[in-house]
């Protein structure tokens, strides 16, 4: 190896290091601060390690915090935006690349101006419109309103996704004798099932940390989800740090999960798409 190659390689060697202190180091820390009693975690010398390993912060957690409601709640309105945004997205980007009509770039700037719109804003509008209709501390609600931030990229990120998928496939199955439904199911989805699945843990993982909308929404304690109980922890007047850290863990859990389950459709999607191409 030559000098020149060597020093490429601890260069990149270095960046990725980086990369993975500053994006894993956090949340490492995180996990072992939920193990530290609230005094070793306010201590003016930091440590990485706990002192000792206090499990009570966990105890406390499921005795003074509504975290299953709050983690029920969590994972209702975060798989009904992912299903919405997934379904919605789908066929809309779909149509929008098969359909020849005037104004479809100027429509794809609106769908990213619209993504890029501060939740505040997006909340206040939906507010007054479910408060006069009587639907505000509703699942249904607070997901539609999350969908206003979720389902413009997954459209934006589909569209530039299925413009690469040839028109003559849509062509042959409709010889077949397939219908537009039987088309995006059964030809486009296979093909592409890496864009619908990474659409999917975008949506999910949106809706899971998203606190401005939800709080907005959400008056009730019993449907209150887990970034607004996680908020309560954490005030100006005092912050229940061991606890914050203990449910910040176990919220870390479900997020997990979804994600690892959702690797299966897309390393399957893409080895479909290889096959196709």
């Amino acid at each position: 190896m030559t000098e020149q190659g060597f020093s490429q390689r601890a260069f990149l060697a270095v960046l990725l290091l980086g990369a993975l202190v500053f994006t894993v180091g956090p949340i490492v820390y995180l996990v072992l601060s939920s193990f530290k009693p609230e005094v070793e975690i306010l201590s003016q010398k930091p440590t990485l390690l706990p002192a000792t390993w206090y499990f009570s912060n966990y105890r406390m957690l499921f005795e003074v915090t509504p975290i299953i409601s709050a983690t029920k709640n969590s994972v209702i309105i975060a798989c009904l935006v992912t299903l919405m945004t997934v379904v919605c997205a789908s066929y809309t980007a779909y149509l929008l690349t098969r359909t020849k009509m005037r104004g479809l770039d100027f429509a794809s700037k609106i769908l990213l101006f619209c993504y890029a719109l501060p939740d505040v804003i997006v909340g206040i509008g939906f507010y007054m419109i479910f408060a006069q209709i009587s639907a505000l501390n509703n699942y249904l609600s607070v997901a539609l309103g999350q969908c206003a931030i979720t389902v413009p990229f997954g459209i934006w990120m589909l569209w530039a996704y299925f413009r690469q998928i040839p028109v003559e496939l849509d062509e042959a199955a409709l010889i077949d004798g397939a219908n537009r439904f039987q088309i995006i199911w059964m030809v486009i989805r296979p093909i592409a099932m890496p864009g619908i699945a990474a659409v999917a843990v975008y949506s999910f993982i949106i809706s899971w940390n998203e606190y401005t909308l939800a709080n907005m929404l959400i008056t009730r304690d019993d449907l209150k989800t887990l970034p607004i109980v996680m908020g309560q922890l954490v005030k100006a007047e005092g912050a229940f740090w061991g606890l914050a850290f203990a449910m910040a863990t176990v919220s870390l859990i479900p997020a997990l999960l979804f994600v690892f389950f959702m690797l299966k459709p897309l390393i399957s999607g893409l080895t479909v798409g290889a096959l196709k191409g």
